[in-house]
Formats: structure tokens, sequence, C-alpha cells
């Protein structure tokens, strides 16, 4: 009898359609996660251009508090007050 791995059994199993579909999608579900790679999020930051930018926003920062840099003016919204959460008379049931 030929050895075969664990994935490869896997598959042979959810890809065969004599078997029930709960039996297929279990091995389907646990054979997801060594067939897709997860997303995930990486940044690689040197020291050197960490440093660099940090120094940069700091340099930023100060020319903006000494009045000599762009100043964004946020203009006031007028907002109404929420509605009550009570429910009107009118849809209440008898």
């Amino acid at each position: 009898m030929k050895e075969i791995d664990p994935l490869s059994f896997l598959k042979a199993v959810y890809m065969n359609a004599d078997l029930p579909l709960s039996v297929r999608m279990r091995a389907a579900i646990a054979a997801l996660p060594f067939e897709l790679p997860k997303l995930a999020v990486t940044a690689v930051v040197s020291d050197q251009n960490f440093a660099e930018a940090l120094e940069r926003r700091l340099r930023n920062m100060k020319r903006i508090s000494n009045g000599n840099g762009r100043i964004i003016d946020v203009p006031q919204v007028e907002t109404k007050p929420q509605m009550p959460r009570v429910a009107d008379r009118r849809f209440r049931r008898i």
C-alpha cells in the first residue's frame, strides 16, 4: 500500500464526490490552513530609517507649532440632538 502525507489524504477526501458532504467539508476545513496562506501584515523598518522619519516629524511639528506652517481650519458643524429611543405610541400593540 502506498503511503501518502496527511494533506494529500485530506485533499483526496474532500475531492471524493462519493463521500457525504459533511465529511468532505470537515476535510476541506482541516486542509485549508495548509493550502492557502493566512493574510498578515509585516513591516520592515531599519533603525536608521525609523530615526530619520522620527526626526523629520519632530521638525515638522516644531515648524507648525511656531506658526510658520500651514494650519487647517476645521469648520464648526451643527448637529441635531439624537431622537429619543422611546417607541412612538402609534406603533405599540394593544
